[in-house]
């Protein structure tokens, strides 16, 4: 008989609780699209850009995905890369990859990550890795 009261005390309390807890506040998803475009030498790119910001009822941002997407096009025989930097403090953080060309043609540009400062540049690639020139930033981060 003990063990069936307890039991039935534990099923009250917890009936209980859960009428008692706040309901779940239903979180806000915006997104806010940026067109890119950016030229140098014989390479150009152009796209657009998605930030999409989850938000709490009471306003504090959960999280926030920047997406981009576009194509980067080169007429000449030099490499291109269309490069997300993010920064922290104003100073380099991580580099990505966004998408790269050798020669002429056209390639996708895609990049999908976290991030709260990035900047979209279009980078002239060594023979050797690295940049040896660089155009922009183009307008990826959101205000």
């Amino acid at each position: 008989m003990r063990t069936r009261t307890t039991a039935l005390a534990a099923a009250a309390l917890t009936a209980t609780a859960v009428g008692l807890a706040p309901s779940a506040a239903a979180d806000t998803v915006t997104t806010t699209p940026l067109p890119w475009s950016l030229n140098l030498q014989t390479a150009s790119g152009s796209g657009v850009s998605h930030w999409t910001t989850v938000t709490r009822e009471d306003g504090y941002t959960l999280s926030q995905t920047l997406t981009v997407g576009g194509t980067l096009s080169n007429t000449g025989s030099g490499c291109y890369s269309a490069v997300v930097t993010e920064a922290v403090f104003g100073f380099p953080s991580a580099v990505h990859d966004a998408g790269r060309i050798c020669g002429p043609g056209t390639v996708p540009v895609h990049y999908e990550g976290p991030a709260i400062n990035a900047y979209l540049y279009l980078c002239a690639v060594a023979p050797g890795g690295g940049c040896t020139r660089m155009a922009g930033p183009a307008s990826v981060y959101r205000h």
